[in-house]
């Protein structure tokens, strides 16, 4: 499913009603049509409704919803920003509607009135996805009193206050219990902290072609179900394990060496058919009878980190490998910064690159473009922050761009970490994962996701199908482990232990 910008929702539009002849009067009723249904549908009780409307084509979508909902036996009287002279176009076609189907119709003045304060449900019609600069005036006054009173809100495509390009919360908003997107969901739909206002989000289908929405040049999409399923077939009877990928997990240092078990059960967990744990031979006795499952290659260490001596058994090993995972627990140290150079710069097999491998790259990412094979990068936004030169909370202010820089600059599949993943690729695509839960903010979670991203690669996926993937698995999994020991008992290891049901159910 796609996920557009008000420019493209408005070029949509014009599309629908230019290429494929509808009247954008009949969308703006089956718009109408889908807010009323949802609201039946979330408050089937509901007898108590208020409409906000402002001038524009958001406005005209609620006066259409009241009249419906008049026609079913609700009384919604609707409440204008501006005075009806201020409407046009379709809006005031709606308004004259509205009134010869007896629906009360008055122009909101500086107090809130009664109907509104003690409506069970307030219907949000004042603004959609073009807003572009925070509430003022009347429109202010009237959500912060909306926000007073604690009446539940249904916002028509987008909470008023928010934009629908940005995930950002420029003034005050409503907060919404549910919004009905109209068509498509918007940026601040899937983005926080604007999402956080959106409550419950309802994709409500006004009959636009999908022709015109799911197109190449809308470049932001989200992850689902259906994308992922057939990217994992059964396995052929006859497979064994050298058919399922050999993954090397490059990881771990003295008192981090659950870095790598994590990393390399997440590959176990997510297919892979083998897998190598490459780590410090201080460390390295501590693997097999933690995972008798894994293989091992001792390297050479120094303080408890590896040097760089290794690189070229490393690279002998990786060489015989289908993708590796690099990087978790490894720690900063000179020898573990020349190693990694030389893996980057010369081996020959998918990498997902995480942790200490992306902090040794701090403030060069356009390092990583010498890579002459498939990369992966799975940063928060510290790490993210660290390789562009920015600090993290710059990076969540424009968490997309941030994506789409890291893959640029890169060259990589960059897969930014929290609250609503994104994985971007160099040419600008990028996806939502929807799926995560707070249960994922645990130590070691992103070392399992770093071994299902590299199992994935070695399966043979491509870069972007393993990381979507890996992003959406991993968070499904997260999920599973939060529905069984909640937000704060869960651990990373209890998320990796739930990927295969994960995998069973997408097949």
């Amino acid at each position: 499913m796609r996920i557009l910008t008000s420019a493209e929702m408005a070029a949509v539009d014009r599309a629908a009603t230019r290429k494929a002849k509808i009247p954008s009067i009949l969308l703006m009723e089956r718009a109408a049509e889908g807010v009323a249904d949802l609201l039946e549908q979330v408050l089937p009780r509901a007898r108590r409704v208020a409409v906000l409307c402002g001038p524009g084509n958001n406005g005209g979508d609620g006066l259409a919803v009241a009249r419906l909902l008049q026609a079913r036996g609700i009384a919604a009287p609707a409440f204008l920003l501006v005075p009806a002279s201020r409407f046009g176009g379709d809006a005031a076609v709606n308004l004259r509607a509205a009134v010869a189907a007896g629906v009360a119709v008055e122009e909101l003045g500086n107090r809130l009135p009664d109907a509104v304060s003690c409506a069970e449900v307030v219907i949000d019609a004042l603004f959609g996805t073009g807003l572009s600069r925070p509430l003022s005036g009347r429109a202010r006054a009237v959500v912060e009193a909306v926000g007073r009173a604690g009446v539940s809100v249904l916002s028509i495509d987008v909470p008023s206050g928010l934009s629908g390009d940005s995930g950002a919360v420029p003034g005050p908003a409503f907060a919404a219990a549910w919004t009905a997107a109209i068509a498509a969901p918007k940026l601040c739909h899937v983005l926080q902290p604007a999402a956080a206002l959106c409550g419950e989000i309802a994709v409500v289908d006004i009959g636009i072609p999908e022709s015109l929405i799911e197109i190449p040049r809308h470049r932001f999409a989200a992850i689902s179900c259906e994308a992922i399923a057939p990217l994992f077939p059964p396995r052929p009877p006859e497979s064994h394990k050298g058919d399922s990928g050999h993954v090397v997990v490059v990881a771990g240092s003295r008192g981090k060496a659950g870095a790598a078990l994590l990393a390399a059960r997440g590959a176990f967990r997510a297919g892979a058919g083998l897998v190598t744990i490459a780590a410090g031979d201080s460390i390295e006795p501590r693997f097999t009878a933690a995972l008798p499952e894994a293989m091992t290659l001792p390297l050479p260490d120094t303080g408890g980190e590896l040097s760089a001596e290794g690189a070229g058994v490393l690279l002998d090993l990786l060489a015989r490998a289908d993708a590796a995972a690099v990087g978790p627990g490894l720690g900063r140290g000179e020898g573990v910064v020349c190693l990694l150079a030389r893996i980057v710069a010369e081996s020959r097999i998918p990498l997902l690159l995480d942790a200490d491998a992306l902090n040794a790259f701090e403030g060069r990412p356009e390092r990583l473009r010498r890579r002459r094979a498939a990369t992966v990068i799975t940063p928060h936004a510290g790490e993210a922050g660290r390789l562009l030169g920015v600090s993290p909370r710059r990076v969540q202010q424009d968490r997309p761009e941030a994506a789409r820089e890291l893959a640029r600059r890169t060259g990589a599949i960059a897969v930014l970490k929290g609250a609503g993943t994104l994985v971007a690729e160099p040419g600008g695509r990028l996806w939502w994962n929807p799926a995560g839960c707070p249960a994922l903010a645990t130590a070691g979670a992103g070392d399992v996701l770093s071994g299902i991203g590299a199992a994935f690669l070695a399966a043979g996926l491509d870069a972007v199908d393993a990381a979507v993937a890996a992003a959406f698995v991993h968070g499904l999994a997260g999920e599973t482990a939060q529905g069984d020991y909640g937000t704060r008992g869960a651990t990373a290891g209890d998320v990796a232990e739930r990927v295969p049901s994960v995998l069973l159910g997408l097949s």
